[in-house]
C-alpha cells in the first residue's frame, strides 16, 4: 500500500470525487468525513492539516481506497514543546475517523499506521472516533504497549453527568405517522398536539433559514446559545460562536444546513441547527439555543419534531441527536451507538525522532517568541532551539535566539548566531548591525568595523552607524580614517538621497553626523 500526502484545498479539490465514492460505500461514513463538509472547515482551520491517501501499490495511476485526514497541535508541558496529531474535525466535528473502501481495510489501516509512526508527535488524539471495532482493533494492534502507551478518556461532563461518548439516534421510518407510532402514546399525543398549534395560523409559527434570513436567524441561534452556556464555558464561548458561526454558515452555503427557527409573533423563542448529510440520508442535530426567559410551548421538542418529519418527508432515514445521552433524547424512540476517545502517547512524553514536526515550525516560533517577550528565556531559548534542530538555517530562529543571548550577557553565542545570520541574510542591515554591536560588545573592534561598514553600505540613511563606526575607527587608533570615511559615507549617503529626491535632507543628517565624529576624536 501507498501513501500519499494532500496538504493543500487545491489537491483535496481534485480528489473529491474519489473521495466521494469512498465515502459512499463505507459502511462508517459519517458527515463529518464528507468531502463537502471537510473541505469547508479546513478552509477555517489555522494550524496546519493533511491527509493520508492510500492507494495499490501496483496502482500508481489508480485511485486512492482510503483518506485519513489530521490535524498537528504545539503543546508545552512542563517547559518542553511537543506535538499533538488530531483528527482533521476536530474542535467542530462531533464525529472523527477515516474514510477505507470495503475490503481494503486490512492493508490501507496498517499503511497509516506506519507512515504515522514516522512522524514526530508524542500524542495521537483518536477523539471523537466514529469506526467499527474491528478497524479500531486492526489500528491500536501497531501501537504496541512495548513503545507506546493507549488509554481511553472519559467524556461524562463532571457537572451534569451527561455521557458524550454515548450518541442516541433514531432510524426513520418512510412515513411520518409510521414513526409516530415507534413512540410512548404521551410522547406522539404531546407531539401531535404541539405540531398542529404551530401548523395552524396563530401566533406561533415556524420559518427556515433562507439565503435572505441566514444571517438573522444565525444570530438568534448563536445569541440564545451563548446566553446558556457563556457562564460554564467563560473566555471559550466567543471562540466557540465565532467558529460554529463560520462553520455553519460555509454549511448553508453548501447546502447542508437546515436551520428552522420558533416564533411566537415577531419574538424568536428558539433556533435549531441540523447538518443535513443528503448521501447517507442522515439529519444531524448540532446546536440549539432558545429564550431561557420564555414560560410557554416547548420549543426544543417543537423543533426536534419539526424536523423530524421534515427529513421523513424529504427521504432522510437517521436523525442522529450527536454527543450525549441527555434524557429528553430518548424519548424521539431513539437506539444508542458509542464513539472511542482513545489517546495514544510515547512513552517518555516526547515528540518521536526527538524533533517538532516541520510543519509546526512557525507555531514553535510564535510560542517561542511570546515566551521571549515575557522573559521566560529558558523556555525561550528552548523553542527556539527547537526550530534550529529541524531548521538550521531558519533566519528567524537564529536573529531573535542572538537576541536572547545578547540580553543575557552571552556576546560570545550572539556574535555565532549572528555571523551566520549574516551569511543567510547578507542583505539584510540587521544581519550586520547586530554581529557589529556583539563584536563592539567584545571588544573585537576590526571585526565590528568591517560589519558597521557592511550596515552602511546597505543602509547609508543612518546616522548613527556613523557616529557607531567612528567610534570604532577611534579606538582602533585610526584618527585619519575617521573623517575619509565619513566623506565616502556622506558621498554615498547624498547620491542615494538626490536619487529619492531629498538631497537636503540628506545633507542635514550628514553634516550633523561628521560634528558629532568630529567631537568624537576630540
Amino acid at each position: 500500500m501507498r501513501i500519499e500526502v494532500i496538504d493543500t484545498l487545491t489537491d483535496l479539490a481534485k480528489v473529491e470525487d474519489n473521495w466521494n465514492a469512498i465515502y459512499d460505500a463505507d459502511p462508517d461514513a459519517q458527515l463529518f468525513m464528507s468531502w463537502k463538509w471537510l473541505s469547508g472547515w479546513l478552509r477555517q482551520v489555522a494550524g496546519p492539516w493533511f491527509v493520508l491517501a492510500a492507494k495499490m501499490d501496483n496502482k500508481a495511476d489508480g485511485p486512492y481506497v482510503a483518506f485519513l485526514p489530521m490535524r498537528i497541535q504545539t503543546r508545552t508541558e512542563n517547559g518542553r514543546i511537543h506535538n499533538e496529531l488530531n483528527m482533521a474535525g476536530n474542535f467542530a466535528a462531533d464525529y472523527t475517523g477515516f474514510l477505507c473502501a470495503p475490503g481494503a481495510e486490512h492493508l490501507a489501516i496498517p499503511a497509516f499506521a506506519r507512515y504515522v509512526k514516522q512522524l514526530n508527535w508524542s500524542r495521537l488524539n483518536f477523539e471523537n472516533f466514529r469506526v467499527s471495532e474491528s478497524r479500531m482493533r486492526l489500528l491500536l494492534a501497531h501501537f504496541p504497549k512495548a513503545n507506546f502507551q493507549t488509554s481511553e478518556t472519559s467524556r461524562v461532563g463532571k457537572v451534569d453527568g451527561i455521557d458524550n461518548s454515548l450518541c442516541p439516534f433514531a432510524v426513520l421510518p418512510p412515513d411520518w405517522d409510521l414513526y409516530l407510532e415507534t413512540l410512548s402514546t404521551n410522547t406522539r399525543q404531546k407531539i401531535r398536539r404541539l405540531l398542529r398549534q404551530v401548523d395552524a395560523t396563530g401566533e406561533y409559527r415556524i420559518t427556515v433559514a433562507t439565503p435572505e434570513t441566514i444571517e438573522r436567524d444565525l444570530n438568534t441561534l448563536l445569541q440564545f446559545w451563548e446566553t446558556k452556556w457563556k457562564p460554564r464555558k467563560g473566555d471559550l464561548t466567543q471562540t466557540l460562536v465565532r467558529s460554529n458561526r463560520a462553520m455553519l454558515t460555509r454549511s448553508f452555503h453548501a447546502d447542508l444546513l437546515y436551520l428552522p427557527t420558533l416564533w411566537k409573533e415577531d419574538r424568536p423563542l428558539a433556533a435549531l441547527a441540523t447538518l443535513m448529510d443528503s448521501r447517507k440520508r442522515s439529519f444531524l442535530f448540532y446546536m440549539t439555543g432558545r429564550d431561557e426567559t420564555f414560560d410557554g410551548l416547548p420549543p426544543g421538542v417543537i423543533l426536534h419534531a419539526h424536523s423530524i418529519r421534515y427529513a421523513i418527508a424529504n427521504g432522510f432515514t437517521e436523525y442522529d441527536f450527536l454527543r450525549g445521552n441527555e434524557p429528553y433524547k430518548y424519548s424521539f424512540g431513539v437506539k444508542e451507538r458509542r464513539i472511542r476517545c482513545t489517546v495514544v502517547g510515547t512513552k517518555n512524553g516526547r515528540n518521536l525522532g526527538g524533533k517538532i514536526d516541520p510543519r509546526t515550525v512557525p507555531e514553535v516560533l510564535e510560542q517561542a517568541t511570546g515566551l521571549h517577550q515575557a522573559g521566560k528565556l529558558v523556555e525561550a531559548e528552548r523553542g527556539y532551539r527547537e526550530v534550529l534542530n529541524v531548521q538550521p538555517k531558519n533566519a528567524d530562529a537564529i536573529h531573535r535566539l542572538g537576541q536572547l543571548f545578547t540580553n543575557k550577557g552571552d556576546h560570545i553565542a550572539a556574535k555565532r548566531l549572528f555571523k551566520t545570520l549574516s551569511t543567510i541574510r547578507p542583505d539584510a542591515y540587521k544581519s550586520w548591525l547586530c554581529l557589529a554591536q556583539s563584536c563592539e560588545a567584545l571588544e573585537q573592534y576590526l571585526d565590528a568595523a568591517h560589519a558597521y561598514r557592511e550596515v552602511i553600505r546597505l543602509r547609508p540613511d543612518l546616522p548613527d552607524t556613523f557616529k557607531n563606526l567612528a567610534g570604532i575607527l577611534i579606538k582602533l587608533g585610526r584618527i585619519e580614517e575617521v573623517n575619509a570615511a565619513l566623506v565616502a559615507v556622506l558621498g554615498q549617503t547624498a547620491r542615494a538621497a538626490k536619487k529619492n529626491g531629498s538631497e537636503l535632507k540628506t545633507r542635514r543628517i550628514a553634516d550633523r553626523t561628521m560634528v558629532q565624529g568630529e567631537t568624537a576624536s576630540l
